[in-house]
């Protein structure tokens, strides 16, 4: 998996929050702020508990024996056995935390969800799903009504964030109330956990509250936009948006929170490699070798084939006339984390006879178009020419690959010109190349 994360200290005296990451997994935690005016029965804090318990997490999920209930429930053991000596744990002052965190298991991908803490998982034609504990939501609610009332920022509101804390803390961990990891190992117990098979997922996003926020509190985004502006600017471009918003109302009138900022953390997770790019040329190669011109994960779906008049470039290639018959075959290729490329074959109208299959709009049976051109009329592609160039996606570019509109990111365009024995061009291929993936070329450095 590859992970991006971001975390930032809100209007606190420090980041309560913390986020680890493995080759294998990601723990997130948010750390339950405790008022100055409250008892606290750790001397430590929380920042240090969470830093503690978060250690402990990735260090168990490591082992794929091990649940990740069972993670948690041994995680809390451990951590309460490194301060129950200087600290009162048996008070219900004692720091806690909520927990997301997601481990590669082999072909499954593990998750496990504590209070209200977010994963979001994109599943591709499955939609997006969110896994998220609100029970929190559920008791003390006249409290909660009320340290909702701004504005934030003043002692009157303090103080009745402090009044729903208080009531919070007794309905800890119980049976009615709500459930976070403190110093009860029983809470693993109630986290909500599943499984998904990993080649569904494409993406996943682990959120504290604090960076949940533009969607969940402000409505100011949907859950496939978060993903799509953590995957084009990362975790730290979704918490500098939160805090412009946090900004532009800062006692809470708009959205009403019992703080004006929170501490925020974000994890941007894509699992498994995105498919490289690969050049028309590459992929005739992989076909002759392999049978099948598709990279290792991906797919084709989308084909189209028709007679088209020729663009100026296909023209050019061809050596025909601008507006002249070509046959036009486009596809676009995807892997799980989506369009990889999105691929138009040009080739010589005069082999519609005696290919009539370049004119279905299907996939190829039997090879490629060039290897089937070769096959019905003996003309074999024996040179081809590549360019690599590199653009700001185009209004077309975007819809080809399906891109947001108004999507302001760089493209590669792989092209490749096949001609035979006489050199008599025979097609021209156009990929544009997803933004974010990369183009890898190896070479025989063997010495004659």
């Amino acid at each position: 998996m590859q992970v991006s994360m971001a975390s930032t200290q809100g209007g606190g005296a420090a980041n309560e929050d913390t986020v680890l990451v493995s080759p294998t997994g990601v723990v997130v935690l948010d750390g339950l702020s405790a008022p100055k005016d409250l008892p606290m029965g750790c001397i430590h804090g929380t920042p240090w508990f969470v830093r503690q318990l978060g250690t402990c997490l990735l260090n168990l999920i490591g082992d794929n024996a091990v649940t990740l209930r069972e993670a948690l429930r041994t995680a809390i053991s451990e951590v309460n056995d490194l301060h129950r000596d200087t600290c009162a744990l048996d008070q219900e002052a004692v720091p806690a935390s909520t927990v997301v965190m997601i481990r590669e298991r082999g072909h499954d991908l593990d998750y496990l969800v504590l209070s209200d803490n977010v994963l979001v998982l994109d599943l591709g034609d499955e939609g997006i799903q969110t896994i998220v504990d609100k029970r929190v939501e559920e008791v003390a609610g006249e409290e909660m009504r009320a340290a909702l009332q701004g504005p934030t920022g003043t002692a009157e509101h303090a103080a009745r964030v402090s009044a729903l804390v208080t009531v919070q803390r007794r309905l800890r961990n119980r049976s009615g109330g709500y459930w976070v990891a403190a110093t009860d190992p029983a809470a693993a117990d109630e986290a909500i956990t599943g499984t998904v098979d990993l080649a569904q997922v494409r993406q996943a996003a682990l959120l504290t509250d604090g960076a949940s926020r533009l969607v969940d509190s402000f409505d100011a985004l949907s859950w496939e936009q978060l993903l799509d502006l953590l995957r084009a600017e990362g975790p730290a471009a979704l918490i500098a948006r939160t805090r412009e918003a946090e900004l532009a109302d800062p006692v809470g009138e708009r959205w009403p929170r019992f703080k004006r900022s929170d501490d925020a953390t974000a994890a941007y997770v894509r699992i498994g490699q995105p498919a490289p790019l690969s050049s028309e040329g590459k992929r005739l190669e992989r076909g002759r070798r392999a049978g099948s011109s598709w990279g290792s994960g991906e797919r084709a779906d989308g084909h189209t084939a028709a007679v088209a008049p020729a663009p100026q470039d296909v023209a050019a290639a061809l050596g025909i006339e601008p507006g002249d018959d070509v046959i036009r075959r486009t596809r676009i290729y995807r892997d799980r984390h989506g369009a990889v490329a999105h691929s138009t074959s040009w080739i010589q109208v005069e082999f519609a006879e005696a290919v009539p299959a370049l004119l279905c709009g299907s996939h190829l049976v039997g090879g490629t178009s060039l290897d089937l051109i070769a096959r019905e009329t003996g003309r074999q592609a024996v040179k081809r020419t590549n360019k690599t160039t590199a653009r700001i996606a185009t209004t077309e570019d975007a819809q080809l690959l399906e891109l947001q509109p108004g999507t302001n990111e760089a493209i590669l365009v792989l092209s490749a010109r096949f001609v035979d024995r006489e050199g008599r061009p025979l097609e021209y291929g156009v990929d544009l190349g997803a933004p974010g993936r990369t183009r890898i070329e190896t070479a025989d450095m063997t010495c004659c």
